[in-house]
């Protein structure tokens, strides 16, 4: 095994002609790197062969550079400045939450004025899963710990008392009892109900640090340590010393006649429509406001949650809690290595800034569109950048069970093993569990993403996403088919106007994430006369957001069904960045059988088939479309993605879920194994005989269908289709079928026949 000795990110995916990209890079030895533009062709089209076919641009960024180790700041956490030191807890004092952990084992901060290095301020936090106080002056140091340990995913309230003047500290969590809700807290009262008192024997020292939520400052410049699993809601500080009926009455929701210091509520930062901000508000009346690091979890159910609303825009009072992750990244905040002029002149493509040393090469990929408002051409790839987000960095070690029981044997490589050892430094994907078993719904493009590289073998055994998709620009540029790249970040911004200036627009092998923007596009796009080849399969699947004030991060939250690698918890479903509901598409009335004539219904991972011609085939409307195809011929019984185009994941006709019934079905796979199954939206009732053997479902379908103003769409429902048209130099029906729909959609004035 080679380490991963080097590797670095962009600053966005897309960029036009005469515009710049920010370059991050991070070596693990100190020493010299250098970088170059390449463009990409194509990905491993065989597997044996020497890699990706690139081709060196000369620009600006050609040479040298020194480089160095990068510090990553890995989880989620509240910064609050405290310039005048207000929340240094000087003389009496008292704090107060709600503490919800999830693996209260670990040393943990809960909230913290606190200096590690120096001992100096106060500091809450857990400690082999019990609640500890402690308050410093460097040496001299108090620590009082709770004598019970705090049980996982349970409400606690949890107040810290400090008197100073009749030298008393006391530390108190009770669990809060939710009868309601079982997910909220118990529904007995529990044995973990905690009070411990002891004589003030010191004082805090002013640190030189801001107050902490989920972690505390370690004192290397901003770093933050021992960050916190699990929710808190409602901090609050006050100027003296709690009472017993205090305590009895912040555990109820309810505020002491004591002056309030600070008093966060994490419900705040939440516009109305639903738009989470990092701002973290305070109604205390002093204005120490805070701000998220690392993107904790917002919009989550808190402590008083009574299961009775489930979308925190109508009920904000029950949804005050952030949940912090302790491997949560937003933004690795490298330092920028290198700025990348793109030239003016550079046509739109696939790209990559490559950078080695030592024999260590790291190729970054990003993707150059025509120049802002314009089209150099007839035809356009739509890059599905939102898949890519959700995917990247999956974590294969976590899904080997699942594999095993499909047929497959995982796949790994380097970067594989680097990511399962050193997942901290590189973030989640949405396919992913963070450390306390939450699912990530959050994913961030700024940080080095080591399986969308033009060589990456999927754990599939397959190639996927990224590398997939350069088959077909493999296949376009053999051909000689003048195209534009186009983004999904593009068409979340844009909109239908943006496919508006081609002809045809064709996807890749899996636009599987999509945002309801992008759906509005293509129905718009497809309505006025536009021309889509979906080239996929399990595309337009899960609702995804696009932070609109980081367009660098997406959100998504699975739902109650679906290929899912987690569920969203109860009252949890509704996005933090938009206000809209997670889940399937489907499951919102939009599935994706009403944009393309077909829709996810099946997986089948470990081997592909051909399809069989239907008598739609011989529809005379569509003879140009079956030109130089023989009428018995199997379509695509080979291919590199398990030896056909009919594989991995499929869609079908659904005229329940919205094909248009004018729909021609042109072919339809077959010959899939026991291991290719339904997808859990498809299983109504669990019964044997649904699996590729038995169930005629399982399979994917060729459509085809006409459109107002003369626009048309063409779907062949399988993401293992692009991996087929490089078969035999590119002579091949799979080739020849897309090549035929693909000049007849590119060519300008409406489409001749209506079907």
């Amino acid at each position: 095994m080679n380490p991963i000795g080097l590797r670095g990110y962009c600053d966005r995916p897309n960029v036009a002609p005469g515009g710049t990209l920010d370059v991050h890079v991070s070596c693990d030895n100190p020493g010299r790197y250098s970088a170059r533009l390449v463009r990409l062709v194509n990905g491993d089209l065989n597997p044996a062969g020497p890699g990706p076919r690139q081709r060196t641009i000369k620009s600006n960024i050609d040479g040298h550079y020194t480089g160095r180790k990068q510090y990553t700041q890995v989880g989620s956490y509240v910064e609050v400045a405290d310039p005048k030191a207000l929340l240094a807890a000087r003389g009496s004092f008292a704090l107060h939450l709600f503490l919800w952990a999830t693996t209260p084992a670990p040393r943990q901060g809960i909230i913290s004025r606190w200096h590690d290095q120096d001992g100096r301020g106060w500091l809450l936090e857990l400690e082999d899963g019990k609640l500890c106080f402690v308050i410093g002056a460097g040496k001299k140091r108090q620590r009082i710990s709770a004598r019970l340990r705090l049980f996982p995913e349970t409400w606690y309230s949890v107040t810290v008392s400090v008197d100073a003047s009749r030298k008393r500290v006391a530390l108190t969590h009770t669990a809060v009892v939710n009868s309601t809700n079982s997910r909220c807290g118990p529904v007995v009262p529990l044995a973990s109900d905690g009070r411990v008192e002891a004589r003030l024997t010191a004082s805090p020292a002013v640190a030189d640090v801001p107050l902490v939520m989920a972690g505390f400052a370690s004192g290397e410049g901003t770093q933050v340590q021992a960050d916190f699993n699990g929710k808190l809601d409602a901090p609050k500080l006050f100027a003296g010393a709690l009472a017993s009926a205090d305590e009895a009455a912040l555990a109820q929701g309810l505020l002491p006649a004591l002056p309030r210091l600070a008093h966060w509520d994490f419900s705040a930062g939440i516009t109305r429509d639903g738009i989470a901000s990092d701002d973290v508000i305070d109604i205390g009346g002093h204005g120490l406001h805070g701000r998220c690091v690392n993107l904790p979890d917002r919009a989550m159910t808190g402590w008083n949650w009574d299961g009775r609303e489930e979308h925190f825009v109508h009920c904000p009072e029950q949804y005050g809690a952030l949940w912090f992750h302790a491997d949560a990244l937003e933004d690795c905040r490298w330092p920028v290595a290198f700025t990348l002029e793109v030239p003016k002149r550079l046509p739109s493509g696939v790209y990559a800034v490559e950078i080695e040393k030592g024999g260590h090469i790291d190729q970054i990929p990003f993707f150059v569109t025509p120049p802002r408002g314009t089209a150099t051409a007839k035809v356009a790839v739509l890059i599905p950048t939102f898949s890519y987000l959700a995917y990247a960095n999956t974590q294969v070690l976590q899904n080997v069970p699942g594999q095993a029981v499909m047929g497959i044997l995982t796949s790994l490589d380097d970067r594989d093993l680097e990511l399962n050892v050193n997942w901290r430094e590189y973030g989640l994907s949405t396919y992913d569990l963070h450390s306390d078993g939450r699912g990530c719904q959050y994913s961030s493009w700024r940080r080095p993403i080591l399986n969308m590289r033009p060589n990456y073998r999927h754990e599939f055994g397959a190639v996927w996403q990224f590398p997939a998709d350069l088959h077909l620009i493999d296949w376009l540029t053999a051909r000689g088919t003048a195209f534009d790249v186009i983004t999904d970040h593009d068409l979340h911004a844009e909109g239908a106007a943006l496919l508006a200036r081609y002809n045809a627009v064709v996807t890749c092998s899996h636009p599987e994430y999509y945002s309801g923007a992008m759906l509005d596009a293509w129905e718009q796009y497809l309505a006025q006369g536009g021309r889509g080849m979906y080239l996929a399969a399990n595309g337009f699947y899960w609702v995804t957001s696009q932070h609109p004030h980081k367009p660098w991060l997406i959100e998504v939250r699975k739902g109650e069904s679906g290929d899912q690698a987690w569920r969203a918890r109860p009252g949890e479903l509704f996005h933090s960045t938009t206000g809209e509901r997670g889940g399937l598409w489907r499951h919102r009335g939009r599935a994706p059988q009403k944009i393309w004539g077909t829709g996810y219904t099946a997986h089948g991972l470990e081997i592909s088939t051909g399809y069989v011609q239907m008598p739609d085939a011989r529809d005379p409307r569509i003879a140009w479309m079956m030109k130089g195809i023989a009428p018995d011929a199997v379509i695509g019984d080979f291919g590199l993605v398990n030896g056909g185009a009919a594989g991995l994941e499929m869609d079908r006709i659904d005229y329940a879920l919205g094909t248009p019934p004018h729909t021609l079905l042109i072919a339809c796979s077959h010959g899939h194994s026991a291991n290719a199954m339904l997808v859990p939206e498809e299983q109504y009732f669990a019964h044997p005989g649904m699996d590729g053997t038995q169930d005629p479902s399982v399979r994917a379908d060729i459509v085809y269908f006409t459109t107002a103003q003369g626009g048309a769409v063409f779907s062949t429902s399988s993401m293992a289709w692009c991996g087929s048209l490089a078969h035999n130099g590119y002579d091949n029906n799979v080739a020849r079928l897309t090549g035929n729909v693909l000049d007849r959609f590119a060519r300008n004035g409406p489409l001749d026949e209506v079907c």
